[in-house]
């Protein structure tokens, strides 16, 4: 049996603002910023009209996870990774020029109103399940195209197992690399991190 990690994992450039979310800004402030990012050499692999494409997707996101009886706090998620995957999220890879920072927080730390998931990341499972051409029916499985609550992962993980490294060897697993976490409250988080600089301020020092 595949247990589900117990922790989340929040790959991001170091200096960045690890509480936002480039879909909450104005089209013209958000293109800007992912030109910026692509013209930089952070992310290389940016290509026109994947603003428009993450704005639609995370629509999809938020809907479906409201007829789920969800309550947001936030219109525009947070997102991270089940357990981790230091592998794809590093140089060359994810970030283009260089490794990410991590912030990694228990999964305790949230309410089934505030966190989500797809399996894989959200734009491929939307694309794999609602695209009509031979490709995307290669690749498809039940999993695509659906937005699972904190009380369902669980029994996603037990069937399917946890992705490891079967998107390298085996076609058929290609696109699944990570279970997406889409986080959509962001005050645990502030908790969280401001604990920890509470902690760090009390301890002895040297």
């Amino acid at each position: 049996m595949c247990e589900t990690p117990n922790y989340i994992t929040h790959y991001y450039d170091e200096g960045s603002d690890i509480l936002k979310n480039i879909c909450s800004y104005s089209d013209e402030v958000a293109k800007k910023f992912l030109s910026n990012l692509k013209e930089s050499g952070k992310r290389t692999w940016l290509h026109p009209g994947y603003l428009e494409e993450r704005r639609k997707v995370e629509a999809w996101l938020y809907n479906e996870f409201v007829k789920k009886g969800k309550k947001p706090y936030l219109k525009n998620p947070l997102y991270f990774v089940l357990g981790e995957n230091d592998d794809f999220f590093q140089k060359n890879g994810f970030f283009s020029n260089v490794n990410p920072v991590k912030l990694r927080l228990p999964l305790s730390l949230f309410t089934s109103d505030a966190i989500s998931f797809t399996y894989p990341d959200s734009m491929p499972s939307l694309a794999i399940a609602t695209e009509t051409t031979e490709r995307a029916k290669r690749y498809r499985k039940p999993i695509h195209g659906q937005v699972f609550t904190l009380e369902e992962i669980a029994e996603v993980v037990r069937k399917y197992g946890m992705p490891g490294d079967k998107w390298k060897t085996e076609e058929y697993w290609r696109y699944d690399r990570f279970v997406e976490v889409q986080v959509w409250d962001d005050r645990p988080i502030k908790e969280f991190l401001n604990s920890k600089i509470k902690q760090r301020s009390h301890s002895p020092k040297d």
